[in-house]
């Protein structure tokens, strides 16, 4: 989850990041990120790339 100010005045769209990825705005000035990898590492990766996306 990110929360973000700058979502307050106008909410991300929800998207694709990737194979096994997904942004989605929540209620509020936040967003949500649901990825599944094969292991931790590149979990860790797809998350990084979707913060790095938002900014």
């Amino acid at each position: 989850m990110v929360v973000r100010p700058e979502f307050d005045a106008g909410p991300v769209a929800a998207r694709m990041l990737g194979d096994s990825a997904t942004l989605v705005p929540l209620a509020g000035p936040a967003a949500l990120v649901t990825a599944v990898a094969p292991d931790g590492l590149r979990l860790r990766r797809v998350l990084d790339a979707a913060l790095e996306s938002l900014t």
